[in-house]
C-alpha cells in the first residue's frame, strides 16, 4: 500500500540512506531537517506516517519533536515512528509517553521494517476510509453529530501457552491499567472468540521457539467477524525477525520484541485500544447514518427509499423461482380524527404502536414500510392468495382488537385498518418478463385500488381484486 512517509532528520546521509530504502518500496517520500519544516509540509501537504531521528540534536531532541508532531492533526492523527541507533527500556518508555506509534532500533532488518510500516499504514488507512465515509453520511443528511458518551471500561484478553507466565504478566499488569483482566490459553481464547464474546483487546504471548499457537490466535482472531476490529498486541519474548513480520503481517497492531515489560505494555495497550475505540466510533456513525438512509425514524420501519428498490428485487426473485407473491398497502382508518382529538404526539405514538404489532403478524423476511402519512406498504414473498388474505385479515384484527395506550395520557384508542391486496399471479407472464414494464408499479397500483374499494365499502376490511392486469392496462 503506497503511502506519502515524512523523514525528520538533522543528519543528510541518514535521510538519503532511508529515502532509497523507501523509494525502492514505493513509498513517496518527503525530508525535513527540523521540525519547524517538518510541520510546514505537514500543513501543506499531510503524510501518512513521519519518521523521526531520536538522536536529532535540535528542536529539544527528536522524543521532543514526536510530542510536538502527534499534537498535529490535520484529520486523522499521524503515527510517528522513532529511530535510534541505541536501543535502552528508558528510551522505548519515554518514546511511546510522548506518543509515538513505536520506536525501532537501527539498523532494522528490511522484512522487519516495512512489515511494521505496512501495519501502521494499514491502520491509518482504514480510519480514513470509516472517517470518510461517516462524513460522507453526515453531508447526505443521514446521521447527526454523535451525542458524547461515557466509555465502558475495557476489556483484554491476555492469552499465553504457559499459564504461570500469563499469571505473572497479569498480576504485575493490573496495578498500571483500568481494564478488566482476564487470563487464558490460545485455545480457550479462540473458543471465546468463536461464541462472539471478544474483548477490546488480546495480548498474545508468542515463543519463538514455537511460534505456532500464538500466531494462529492471531490469525483466527482477524478471520472472525466477531473479533476482527480487536487490539491485539503480540509479546515475543526473544527478538524474532521472521515471527515479528508474521505477526504484523497477520495483523497484530503492534509486538513488542524485548519480550514483557508492565509499563510498556500499559501504554502500547493505552494507545491500540484508543484506536480500536475511533474505529468503532467512526464505523457506528457509519452504520448509523445507513440506517437513518433506509430507516423511518418514528416507527424504526424501512422507509419508501428502501422499500421500492426492495420490493422490486422481491418480484424479480418471485420471477425466476416461478412463486407467487402478495403486496399489500394499508392505511389507518379516520386517522386525522385521531391527530385532531389527541394531538400529533398521539398519533405519532399511535403510529408507533400500530408498526409494532403489525411486526409480530409478519414473518421476518416479509417486507413492512411506512410509505406514507399512516400508510404502510407490505409484501409478502412465496404465499398463495389465500394465505395472503389470512395475513391481510389478521392484520386488521390485532390492530382493531384491542385499544392502544397513549403514553403520557390516560387515555387510549381504538383504531382500524384498511388493506388492499394484489397478487403477482394476477400480473399477466409478458408484463413480469418485460423488462420496460415497472411490474412493482403495477401491482402497488392494483393494491391501492383495492385499497381504495375497502374505504369505500365500509373500512377495517380487506379488498382483493384481480385487478394488476387492468392496472396495466390503465382500465378503472
Amino acid at each position: 500500500m503506497p503511502g506519502k512517509i515524512l523523514i525528520l532528520d538533522n543528519v543528510p546521509t541518514n535521510r538519503i540512506v532511508l529515502k532509497v530504502k523507501l523509494s525502492s518500496a514505493f513509498y513517496h517520500v518527503s525530508q525535513a531537517a527540523t521540525l519547524n519544516d517538518a510541520i510546514t509540509q505537514i500543513r501543506r501537504d499531510p503524510p501518512d506516517l513521519i519518521l523521526v531521528s531520536a538522536e536529532n540534536s535540535t528542536d529539544g531532541g527528536g522524543i521532543e519533536q514526536c510530542r510536538t508532531l502527534v499534537r498535529i492533526r490535520p484529520s486523522l492523527p499521524i503515527p510517528v515512528v522513532l529511530l535510534t541507533s541505541e536501543m535502552t527500556r528508558g528510551l522505548r518508555i519515554s518514546a511511546l509517553s510522548a506518543g509515538a506509534e513505536d520506536i525501532l532500533e537501527k539498523p532494522v532488518s528490511d522484512p522487519e521494517f516495512f512489515a511494521r510500516l505496512r501495519a501502521i499504514l494499514r491502520v491509518r488507512e482504514a480510519a480514513e476510509d470509516m472517517r470518510l465515509r461517516a462524513r460522507t453520511t453526515r453531508a447526505l443528511g443521514f446521521s447527526e453529530a454523535a451525542a458524547a458518551q461515557f466509555d465502558r471500561q475495557a476489556t483484554l484478553v491476555i492469552a499465553t501457552q504457559d499459564p504461570a507466565l500469563g499469571l505473572r504478566w497479569r498480576t504485575l499488569l493490573k496495578p498500571l491499567v483500568p481494564y478488566a483482566l482476564c487470563m487464558t490459553s490460545p485455545a480457550q481464547a479462540l473458543r471465546r472468540a468463536h461464541r462472539g464474546a471478544a474483548p477490546d483487546a488480546f495480548v498474545i504471548g508468542v515463543d519463538p521457539r514455537h511460534p505456532e499457537e500464538g500466531l494462529r490466535l492471531l490469525a483466527e482472531i482477524r478471520a472472525r467477524s466477531a473479533s476482527r476490529h480487536c487490539a491485539v498486541l503480540v509479546v515475543i519474548e526473544r527478538p524474532c525477525d521472521q515471527s515479528t513480520v508474521d505477526a504484523f503481517d497477520l495483523g497484530a497492531s503492534a509486538v513488542m520484541t524485548h519480550g514483557f515489560d508492565p509499563e510498556e505494555m500499559a501504554l502500547r495497550l493505552a494507545a491500540i485500544i484508543q484506536q480500536k475505540r475511533l474505529r468503532d466510533r467512526l464505523d457506528r456513525s457509519v452504520r448509523d447514518g445507513l440506517e437513518a438512509a433506509v430507516t423511518d425514524p418514528l416507527t424504526g420501519l424501512f422507509n419508501r427509499r428502501y422499500a421500492l428498490p426492495q420490493l422490486r428485487r422481491m418480484l424479480a426473485r418471485a420471477g425466476r423461482d416461478q412463486r407467487d407473491m402478495a403486496v399489500m398497502v394499508a392505511d389507518l382508518d379516520h386517522f386525522k380524527q385521531v391527530n385532531d382529538r389527541y394531538g400529533h404526539a398521539g398519533g405519532d405514538e399511535v403510529l408507533k404502536q400500530v408498526a409494532h404489532r403489525m411486526r409480530t403478524v409478519l414473518r421476518p423476511h416479509d417486507l413492512l414500510a411506512r410509505i406514507g402519512g399512516e400508510e404502510f406498504l407490505i409484501a409478502l414473498p412465496g404465499v398463495a392468495t389465500s394465505e395472503a388474505r389470512r395475513t391481510a385479515e389478521t392484520l386488521c384484527d390485532v390492530i382493531r382488537r384491542d385499544p392502544l395506550p397513549l403514553k403520557g395520557q390516560d387515555r387510549q384508542v381504538s383504531v382500524t385498518l384498511s388493506i388492499g391486496l394484489g397478487m403477482v399471479s394476477d400480473l399477466p407472464r409478458h408484463l413480469l418478463e418485460d423488462v420496460e414494464v415497472d411490474a412493482a408499479d403495477l401491482l402497488l397500483k392494483a393494491a391501492d385500488r383495492a385499497l381504495y374499494g375497502a374505504k369505500e365499502t365500509g373500512r377495517d376490511q380487506v379488498t382483493f381484486r384481480q385487478s394488476a392486469s387492468r392496472a396495466a392496462s390503465g382500465l378503472n
